[in-house]
């Protein structure tokens, strides 16, 4: 049986994917900052769907956790043969004038140097065995810009670097990489907004909605599985439409 390891799981988009994979017959490795949460997500998916599922505390911070883990995961499981890495600091308010080094370290830290490593572990092991397949998390951000998130595109903008740098390094080893370019998700910070808020949101989308964990989690398992065996070193775009409007979208009769 093929094992998944994806960072940043236990809830929202992450948790979607390593419940889909799960249901496709996946052994499922999760990550958090936090043990017990990622332990509890854990057993709940090895109770849904039978597989074998284990949780395991990280920081993306710090390299000798990240190898560490990944070392847990190859005696746990045998092998691993998809890696996501989903977690990241989401850097929301932090333009030019105010984000100060510390600041600007902790989120790089964490989206770039934290993924790169966990990047180099997986390919690791990868190698070993001739195969796998990596899905790095990106965002539509890194194409445009948002106000007071300047750090956060910066920081994808990099991964998508490195994706196509990944997929040409590892390619002679079987080893395919591939990045989501993600609109909007569905997460618990948009069931506590307000309904108004909600709409304003989704009338700029030209699908009228935002991404749901499972739009994201049947992305993935495309890349990640043979249904896209000759696709290496791409952006695949989930955006519900956003990326293609020149001017802020408006439906007919509304200019």
């Amino acid at each position: 049986m093929k094992t998944i390891f994806i960072t940043g799981a236990t809830e929202n988009t992450g948790y979607a994917i390593a419940r889909h994979f799960a249901k496709n017959h996946f052994n499922v490795a999760i990550s958090s900052r936090v043990r017990e949460k990622a332990e509890a997500a854990a057993r709940k998916i090895e109770e849904d769907f039978g597989v074998q599922a284990r949780g395991y505390e990280l920081d993306l911070t710090d390299t000798d956790n990240i190898s560490d883990v990944f070392s847990r995961i190859k005696k746990d499981f045998g092998t691993l043969d998809v890696f996501v890495p989903n977690s990241a600091h989401l850097g929301v308010g932090y333009g030019i004038f105010n984000t100060t080094p510390e600041i600007f370290d902790e989120i790089t830290r964490v989206n770039e140097r934290g993924t790169f490593f966990c990047c180099q572990n997986a390919a690791k092991i990868m190698k070993e065995q001739r195969s796998g397949n990596i899905v790095i998390m990106g965002s539509i951000q890194y194409t445009g810009a948002v106000r007071g998130r300047t750090v956060y595109s910066m920081t994808k903008g990099a991964l998508a670097s490195l994706t196509r740098n990944l997929a040409f390094e590892l390619a002679e080893y079987n080893i395919r990489v591939n990045y989501i370019v993600a609109g909007a998700i569905h997460t618990n910070r948009w069931d506590n907004s307000p309904d108004d808020v909600v709409m304003k949101r989704r009338s700029q989308y030209p699908l009228g909605r935002e991404a749901s964990g499972e739009d994201i989690a049947n992305a993935v398992y495309y890349l990640a599985t043979d249904l896209s065996s000759n696709i290496t070193g791409i952006d695949l775009v989930i955006d519900a439409g956003l990326s293609v409007c020149l001017l802020p979208y408006k439906k007919a009769g509304e200019e």
